[in-house]
């Protein structure tokens, strides 16, 4: 029964591997079919993943809510493209910090002190088949009128949604400076939001992750983000073989206490 055990034990544990690269965004990386951030009124509603697979959508679709963009100018815009950092850039991501570089989102149309982004949701889409235990990262800051509580919540059907985590951050005018040229806070020392593993989403052939912004006070109040990277490892499943010796062991044991 020992040695039987044994092998059922080894042939169980699955071919659980590294952390492996589901999507990332960086904003810039257009190489592999990724879409570029741009600064309002032309700033994407949706953006393609610009490494691994994967969609993120402020357009009113999958979850998301519609975030406002002028035609022209950028009057109480909800979204727009800022500089970027190379925080939290790995890989093939793309450390240029100038020009348009990261996604920022805006507390938007200002009446009686609140802001017409507040409560508004962005929706990352992607898939979770044959993976398990997702792990989010990304650079991230706010300015001193901006986004205080982010809400993040999972679902493997863009309808029915459980709550991840909740961020939340308050102004410091002062370091660390994460972005050039502006001193802004941010939601850790570093400046980079790590995220614990869920198995919300496990196996999951549709998954959804909701960022929900509250608590701007000004429209020009913003929370920029960057360097997204979405990691997972592959699905524990029992190895070929290993069912069958389940039920074998279980034979055994019910003849051991039989005699």
């Amino acid at each position: 029964m020992t040695l039987i055990a044994a092998g059922v034990c080894a042939a169980v544990v699955a071919q659980a591997a590294n952390a492996g690269m589901v999507a990332q965004w960086d904003f810039q990386t257009t190489t592999n079919g990724g879409t570029a951030v741009a600064a309002a009124p032309a700033t994407p509603k949706l953006f393609v993943a610009n490494f691994g697979t994967g969609t993120l959508y402020l357009n009113g679709t999958n979850g998301s809510s519609d975030f406002y963009e002028p035609a022209t100018g950028t009057t109480s815009t909800e979204i727009n493209g800022f500089g970027g950092t190379a925080i939290n850039a790995t890989g093939s991501m793309s450390t240029t910090t100038t020009g348009m570089a990261a996604l920022a989102v805006l507390g938007g149309a200002t009446s009686g002190g609140t802001t017409a982004a507040n409560g508004k949701a962005m929706v990352f889409k992607f898939s979770m088949t044959n993976l398990q235990d997702l792990v989010i990262s990304f650079a991230a800051q706010r300015s001193s009128t901006g986004f205080t509580g982010i809400a993040i919540d999972t679902s493997a059907n863009g309808t029915s949604w459980s709550s991840w985590t909740t961020l939340t951050s308050s102004y410091t005018a002062g370091p660390p400076v994460v972005y050039s040229g502006a001193i802004l806070d941010s939601f850790t020392n570093t400046g980079v939001v790590s995220l614990s593993a869920t198995s919300s989403l496990n196996n999951a052939t549709t998954a959804y992750v909701r960022f929900t912004f509250t608590g701007a006070t000004s429209s020009s109040g913003n929370n920029r983000m960057d360097n997204f990277q979405f990691n997972a490892s592959t699905l524990v499943v029992p190895a070929p073989g290993a069912v069958a010796l389940i039920g074998l062991a279980g034979l055994v044991a019910s003849r051991r206490r039989r005699n």
